[in-house]
């Protein structure tokens, strides 16, 4: 009985498509106040429109966005997403942006994002990413450590005003 529970209870890691603004919009409402605060640096109730156009409408190769879905029985519950935004100017480089719906932070899902979207850029030839986050975020900071673990490491520095600037070199393995 347990492994017909354990069947029905998993997770996929999937590319983000427009059919996502309604579970983007779930994940938001289904964060803490303080993951809201911590990945956006402000109070976010919900997304415009246009936010979610942006969000879920990407070519997967400037603009890379992975979704985890929580299959729970006969129930989809958005669990994360991950994305890597290429500027016009840093052909190689791109910024990441990571959330993790609270109930499932700590459990490795947070890895297992990165690492796909790790795959998925330098199949696209991003061979940089990074981003930015509060010193107080000490789950991000353990997160990215462990993955920068797994390529050259990561560089990072104080910006000054409360935020970790961070890059991580990824290599093909």
């Amino acid at each position: 009985m347990n492994n017909d529970l354990e069947l029905k209870d998993y997770f996929e890691i999937r590319p983000i498509s427009p059919s996502d603004k309604i579970p983007l919009q779930v994940g938001l409402q289904m964060l803490s106040p303080e993951s809201i605060r911590q990945r956006f640096f402000a109070n976010k109730k919900e997304f415009t429109d246009k936010e979610l156009q942006f969000l879920t409408e990407v070519d997967q190769v400037n603009h890379l966005a992975y979704v985890a879905v929580h299959h729970k029985n006969d129930e989809l519950l958005p669990a994360g997403v991950i994305r890597a935004i290429k500027k016009s100017d840093e052909q190689f480089k791109a910024e990441i942006g990571i959330t993790i719906v609270d109930c499932y932070q700590g459990k490795g899902l947070g890895t297992n994002l990165l690492n796909t979207l790790a795959e998925q850029a330098l199949k696209v030839d991003i061979t940089c990413l990074y981003g930015d986050y509060h010193t107080s975020n000490n789950k991000m900071s353990k997160l990215l450590h462990k993955f920068a673990n797994r390529y050259h490491g990561m560089t990072t520095h104080h910006t000054g005003d409360g935020f970790i600037y961070f890059e991580v070199k990824l290599k093909k393995n």
